[in-house]
């Protein structure tokens, strides 16, 4: 008399067959997957950037900063220019990836959002995943703090990363350039 197998004897058997094999299974894999790729979605981590470190960046390297302005100020189109993650909308050539990244590369930037008006954001630091996140980065805004209910700070420092509500804050560098800060929970 032949013996059936039951659902349940026949998940036991995969399950086993699954450990013997790679010691997970493929179901199991992607679930283990996802944590891993958001964890490295989610930003760089870590602490900020003081902002001491990132005035002294910005003193030192005032020409990159000038040059990112003009070269992304000329066409009035949005974009968004990223080397970590990498990414870019609309695309850009290989030699404008090039040019921007060296550009990133010695401000230790990680990218620039651009909305066609002259504002620009680059970014620093990140941490979070999706929208939901912390962000501290320089900004050139040539009609003052983009949010109306930004709050001007003499440190960005001690921002309370715990508070339960979005907030914008800034603290002015000169002539339209700032350090500032977005907090989304």
């Amino acid at each position: 008399m032949p013996i059936t197998a039951t659902a349940f004897s026949l998940r036991l058997r995969l399950h086993y067959k699954a450990a013997r094999v790679g010691g997970v299974s493929v179901q199991m894999r992607r679930i283990l997957i996802f944590p891993l790729l958001a964890s490295i979605i989610s930003g760089c981590g870590g602490d900020p950037p003081t902002d001491e470190q990132m005035l002294s960046v910005f003193s030192e390297n005032r020409e990159v900063f000038s040059e990112l302005r003009e070269s992304l100020c000329v066409d009035g189109k949005r974009r968004a220019v990223m080397m970590d993650p990498e990414w870019s909308k609309p695309e850009v050539s290989p030699q404008e990836k090039e040019h921007f990244y060296h550009l990133f590369q010695s401000i230790n930037a990680r990218g620039v959002y651009y909305d066609g008006d002259c504002n620009l954001r680059i970014a620093v630091w990140s941490i979070g995943l999706g929208g939901d996140g912390d962000y501290k980065y320089y900004a050139h805004w040539p009609t003052g703090p983009r949010e109306s209910e930004a709050i001007e700070r003499s440190s960005l420092d001690s921002i309370d990363r715990s508070s339960l509500n979005i907030e914008f804050f800034y603290r002015p560098i000169e002539e339209n350039w700032y350090l500032a800060f977005d907090h989304w929970p």
